[in-house]
């Protein structure tokens, strides 16, 4: 959809994609962020950092994101 034709739905758009966004976002330090804001901020690959998200350990941190391996104690 061209939105220059029908500048109504811009805000249609932009809302719809939040909206999504807000379904994958992760609480990291009680902060939301995506799955493609972590990747950029780790400096690694979208795949690795949802690994990395879903594996906890719960709360995430930046420290524990970072590690590419859990140290099991």
């Amino acid at each position: 959809m061209d939105v220059t034709l029908y500048p109504c739905h811009i805000k249609k758009l932009a809302r719809g994609g939040h909206a999504r966004a807000a379904k994958f976002a992760h609480v990291v330090e009680g902060r939301r962020y995506t799955t493609r804001q972590i990747a950029s901020r780790l400096d690694v690959s979208m795949g690795c950092a949802l690994e990395r998200a879903k594996r906890g350990p719960f709360p995430l941190t930046w420290h524990s994101l970072q590690q590419s391996r859990l140290v099991k104690s």
